[in-house]
C-alpha cells in the first residue's frame, strides 16, 4: 500500500487507502477487511444524525399545534429537514481538512477519491445523498404513509417507497462488506474508504 498524498497533505498528515480484501488476511474473498470498522464508525455518525433529529422535535410539535399534523404533503416535507441536514454535515466533512465524518476519525478511516485523493464538495455531496439522504427519506415516506394509512389504502407512493427501501439498505451493506467494500454511494461519487494514517518522522506509516 503505497502512501498517497505528496504535495496535497503535510508529510506528518498523509493517508494510505486500505487493501480491500484478500487472502493474504485470512478472509477469503468475501469479507472486506474494513466492514467492521465501517460499520462502527457509521453507528457513531448515527449519534450526530439523531441529535439532528431530536433538534427539529420542537418544529414539529409546534406544527402538529398549529393544525399541520393531518397535511400529509406538509408532513413529508418537513420530515426532509434531517436528512439534508445530516447530508450536508456529512459531505462538509469529507470534503473538509479531516476528509472524515466524526465516526471515520474515531476509526481512522478517510474518504478519497480512487485515486488517494481528496474529494471536493460536490462529490461529497452527492455520496452522502446516496448515503445517507435518499435512504432515510424514503423511510420517512414509508413510516409517514402508514401511519396515514397507506397500506390500507393501498397508497402507490408509500407502497413503492417500501418495496425500495428494504432491498436498498440490503445492498448496501452487503457491497460494504464483501469483496473491495464500495458501497452504491462509493461507486456513484467514485470514491472510497481507506485507513488514514499518520506518518512517523522517518516517512513511515504507523499503525493505522
Amino acid at each position: 500500500m503505497a502512501g498517497v498524498g505528496g504535495g496535497l497533505f503535510p508529510a506528518r498528515a498523509r493517508f494510505r487507502l486500505s487493501e480491500p480484501v484478500g487472502r493474504r488476511h485470512g478472509y477469503g474473498d468475501v469479507v472486506n477487511r474494513l466492514a467492521g470498522r465501517r460499520g462502527r464508525a457509521y453507528l457513531r455518525d448515527c449519534i450526530v444524525y439523531a441529535g439532528v433529529a431530536a433538534a427539529t422535535v420542537p418544529l414539529g410539535m409546534a406544527a402538529h399545534a398549529a393544525g399541520w399534523g393531518g397535511n400529509r404533503a406538509f408532513v413529508l416535507a418537513a420530515s426532509a429537514v434531517p436528512p439534508v441536514v445530516a447530508t450536508w454535515l456529512a459531505a462538509k466533512q469529507e470534503s473538509g481538512p479531516a476528509r472524515a465524518t466524526w465516526g471515520k476519525q474515531r476509526h481512522g478511516l478517510v474518504v478519497t477519491d480512487r485515486g488517494g485523493r481528496p474529494i471536493d464538495r460536490r462529490r461529497a455531496l452527492l455520496r452522502n445523498t446516496v448515503k445517507i439522504g435518499v435512504p432515510w427519506q424514503l423511510g420517512h415516506t414509508v413510516a409517514i404513509g402508514a401511519a396515514f394509512g397507506g397500506f390500507e389504502t393501498r397508497d402507490r407512493l408509500t407502497i413503492a417507497a417500501a418495496v425500495v427501501t428494504y432491498p436498498l439498505l440490503a445492498a448496501m451493506i452487503l457491497a460494504v462488506a464483501r469483496g473491495e467494500g464500495r458501497a452504491l454511494h462509493d461507486r456513484v461519487a467514485d470514491t472510497a474508504v481507506g485507513v488514514a494514517a499518520e506518518t512517523t518522522p522517518s516517512g513511515r506509516h504507523s499503525p493505522a
